[in-house]
């Protein structure tokens, strides 16, 4: 197991457990015609349109219950042509690594074009101490990259890729129809609003926030319905969802982000 898997997989889970940072959206039908399955503590979002499936990131590595909860939801992953990779990070683009079951196996993969430079290594994920985390994600079939403000037009479904970098330095949201707004690890929310994504999970928070504002000002130009996270849920307050992106949450079990998160969002019951 790489060193970010096991960071992904044994440290997250203890370290964040009580302090409700973590809550993602239960599997099903959300609104707006967004669909999710729920994985431990991530989302990946499904949209169906007249001649498309699209998915907004791939979760995990062989996660145990996916087809199970797709099932739930009337998806499955062979049918989805297109898919949308916020980042590389193993809890969103796992589920297209080469070495595990191709479940997505029909889809066109899509990507920020910086954010290749993780898959090839070039760039590292993270320094922690003496410990260097770099990708462990590898995907050996053909994606496409894209640039900042490019548009995928498929049929009656528009997405367009909105650099935000911080959380990675190629980290993508995606704006899906000019109204529905996929924000995977920029943002985090709770009650009183949306934060920079928590610290200890990005590469450059002070960029994570400059970015943030930048993506809030571009989004000002259009009629938002909602805001989609990636590890905390959505919400039709999309002025809210913005409130508080130049503060990064300081989170504790005494002062959890979240209190009607989910104890140990690990414990993957629902």
């Amino acid at each position: 197991m790489s060193i970010i898997d096991y960071f992904a997989m044994k440290i997250v889970p203890k370290m964040y457990r009580g302090k409700g940072a973590l809550h993602p959206a239960a599997t099903g039908e959300l609104g707006f015609g967004v669909r999710c399955i729920r994985e431990y503590d991530v989302n990946i979002f499904f949209l169906r349109g007249e001649k498309h499936l699209v998915a907004i990131d791939a979760g995990y590595k062989d996660y145990p219950k996916l087809m199970e909860k797709c099932s739930r939801i009337g998806v499955d992953p062979a049918d989805v042509t297109d898919l949308f990779l916020t980042h590389v990070d193993p809890d969103h683009a796992g589920g297209l690594d080469a070495r595990c079951v191709d479940s997505f196996k029909n889809a066109r993969i899509y990507l920020g074009k910086l954010e290749e430079n993780y898959l090839t290594n070039t760039w590292h994920r993270k320094k922690i101490g003496p410990f260097v985390m770099k990708n462990s994600v590898q995907i050996s079939k053909g994606y496409r990259l894209l640039e900042d403000e490019e548009t995928v037009m498929l049929e009656d479904l528009k997405i367009t890729s909105l650099l935000v970098p911080g959380h990675t330095l190629g980290h993508s949201a995606y704006l899906v129809n000019d109204r529905l707004l996929f924000t995977g690890d920029s943002l985090a929310i709770n009650d009183t609003g949306g934060y920079c994504f928590f610290d200890i999970f990005n590469l450059d928070s002070d960029l994570n926030k400059k970015s943030l504002w930048y993506l809030k000002e571009r989004m000002a130009d259009y009629d938002i319905k909602a805001v989609f996270t990636s590890h905390n849920g959505w919400t039709e307050d999309v002025k809210g969802a913005f409130a508080h992106v130049d503060t990064i949450p300081i989170i504790s079990k005494a002062n959890p982000f979240d209190k009607t998160a989910p104890y140990d969002c690990f414990d993957d019951q629902e």
